[in-house]
Order: structure tokens, then sequence, then C-alpha cells
């Protein structure tokens, strides 16, 4: 299969002559930064700034000089096409064997290979989805409270409810509408809901549930830190449809708790 670059509608253009910079937090020993892993570009002429990419589930990036696409195009060009996707990608395929052999995690079907295409250099990245927004300038490190990677605020819509283990718990609920949330996971997952324990007089996410919307399939999964996903389902899922898996994670730690002499509170 011969590998194709599909172009991209996002929300910001980069300037067409400009050079971004590429920030890679993972070398941050070396380079002394402690931001995300990110693309900042400088948008064009008149705005003023930079716009910048930060990557959902990070596989690996590279990039490389050049003025030409390193890829046939699916579509002829149109102008302001800067973002791709690459169908049938070699690296893709690179990468999912060499991490399914050594730590089986599986890439296809769940990562894809973008490439973002500028005046004299191409970055190319594998993650699971991308998001666009305009850093603040004082902090251009920082995420802002509404990215989609970013954890619910204490301000969001929330509900308290107590555990049949005695354990209290919330519901956090993002303040996006349904349609906005749906249209803004063709990009990148977003945190429809997160749930946290209120322990040791502190609220504490402990899941979330992700929207995410791929090749006009919207699915909608329960993960746990440092577990991943433990339930999904298709479309837009309510809190209930978590709530057996929920309860019994929930029920875990209450009897953690017991055995090491610790309160439900």
């Amino acid at each position: 299969m011969t590998p194709l670059a599909h172009p991209l509608a996002v929300p910001l253009q980069a300037d067409s002559v400009l050079s971004p910079r590429l920030s890679y937090r993972h070398a941050a020993p070396f380079t002394g930064t402690d931001g995300p892993d990110a693309v900042y570009f400088p948008l064009p002429h008149p705005e003023t700034g930079q716009g910048r990419v930060t990557f959902e589930g990070l596989d690996a990036v590279r990039a490389g000089r050049g003025e030409y696409m390193p890829y046939a195009c699916a579509v002829p060009y149109t102008r302001g096409d800067w973002v791709y996707e690459i169908s049938d990608s070699p690296w893709l395929l690179e990468r999912h064997t060499y991490e399914f052999e050594h730590y089986q995690t599986p890439l296809i079907g769940s990562y894809h290979h973008y490439l973002f295409r500028f005046h004299d250099e191409c970055v190319e990245v594998i993650a699971q989805g991308i998001w666009f927004d305009v850093p603040d300038p004082a902090r251009p490190s920082a995420l802002p409270v509404d990215h989609p990677l970013a954890n619910l605020s204490a301000h969001a819509p929330q509900e308290t409810r107590q555990s049949p283990s005695g354990i209290v718990w919330e519901t956090r609920r993002s303040p996006k509408a349904d349609a906005t949330l749906i249209e803004d996971s063709e990009l990148c997952s977003q945190r429809l809901y997160q749930f946290n324990l209120v322990l040791d007089g502190q609220s504490r996410e402990s899941a979330s549930v992700w929207l995410r919307t791929v090749d006009g399939r919207t699915t909608t999964r329960m993960e746990r830190p440092w577990v991943g996903a433990v339930r999904s389902r298709d479309g837009l899922a309510a809190p209930e449809d978590f709530l057996a898996g929920w309860e019994e994670h929930v029920a875990s730690v209450a009897a953690r708790r017991r055995a090491m002499g610790k309160t439900m509170a």
C-alpha cells in the first residue's frame, strides 16, 4: 500500500514562511524545559504571537528539512493545507511492531501518523490525537483550564455521591455542549466526566470518561490513571453507563484502606 497524506481541517493556521519550534519534554534534563510535548508555530501575518499543537498519547516524533512533501497527497493541494494524516504509514507500522513486540502495546487502530508542513521543514508525530490552542505569552508552557487533557476544574458542574462502601466521590462534567465535545473529539479525546474520590480531605481524580470520534464513529471510554481503559461503549455515554465497574474499584479502595486502618473519609 502507498502512504498518502490526507489534509485535516484544523482551527489555526501557521505562518507560511516562518519556522516552528519543537518542544519535546522527555528530553527535559538536556534542554531545561518542563512544558508539554508540543509544536509552537508563528501565527500568520498580520496576527502576532504563536499557536501550539499538543499531543494526546505521543509515541514518536521526528522532523526534517525540505520544501517538498515526503508523501503523495490524496487530494489536490488547497491553499492553507498544512496538517495531514498519513494513511498506510510504514512508520506507524514500524512503531506498532516495536511497541507490540516489547511492551504488548498495539498502536494500529488507536494511533495516527500526523504531519505538520511548514515552509522549509516538516514535523511528524505518531500520537492518539492532536489539539490546537494559543498559549498564554506569560506562561507559554502551561495548559489552559479548558484544554481537553487538563483535569476538570472544581468549578465544573459536579455531583457528590456516596458509595455503599462508605467512600464519598464526585462526578465532574465538562461544561462544553455535547455537540461541541463530539466535534472537538475528532482531533483529540475530550474529558467528558471526571470521577474523583474524596479521601483524606482532598478530592482527586481516580477515573475519567473520554469521548473520541474517529472516521465518524464516536466512542466513550473510562480510563483510570496507570491502568488505562477499563470500559467503553459506542456513542455519548452517561456516568451511569460506567457505575458498575466504578463501584467495584471504589470497593477495592475501601477494602485496602480498612486493611491499613484508615477511615473512609
